[in-house]
């Protein structure tokens, strides 16, 4: 009988918190829900080199109504040396278009993020398949490939 109603309210105490989620523990829209889901982080490395940080948000995921007409992404670095020419690859293919955003943007409140020493960018691909593997290079520094996959 001991045994029954410890595990008895060890399974009520388990049952409890299964519902829950880390999202419900803050006050997030449904599109800030969806952009924690589609980013992406990684550091700006030449082996054991570390240049920034680059943060990606896959915004067809985030807002499939609104980008329909290629693979959009809301890309924010950080680089320590910025004396190198950078670029955006999609599956091994340039971006289409390229714009840089003020700090403060359309896009700011998807990551609350907005600190000064960040660039930030709106980035547009052609169509591609169903996997998606960015990279941002910069000068001989390069990030590991931050992996979309697509929901179809």
């Amino acid at each position: 009988m001991k045994t029954f109603t410890i595990i008895l309210t060890f399974l009520v105490l388990i049952s409890g918190c299964a519902s829950k989620n880390a999202f419900e523990q803050f006050e997030m829209s449904e599109k800030q829900e969806l952009s924690a889901n589609a980013l992406a982080r990684s550091k700006i490395k030449y082996a054991d080199k570390v240049n920034g940080i680059v943060s990606t948000v896959y915004l067809n995921f985030v807002s499939p109504e609104e980008y329909t007409d290629g693979e959009y992404f809301y890309v924010y670095t950080y680089l320590k040396n910025k004396n190198y020419k950078f670029r955006f690859l999609l599956n091994d293919k340039e971006p289409i278009s390229i714009e840089e955003l003020p700090r403060k943007n359309a896009f700011t409140e998807l990551t609350s993020i907005d600190n000064e020493w960040n660039k930030y960018y709106l980035v547009k691909f052609e169509e591609q398949g169903d996997k998606l593997n960015f990279v941002f290079e910069n000068g001989p520094y390069s990030s590991d490939i931050l992996k979309f996959e697509k929901d179809e």
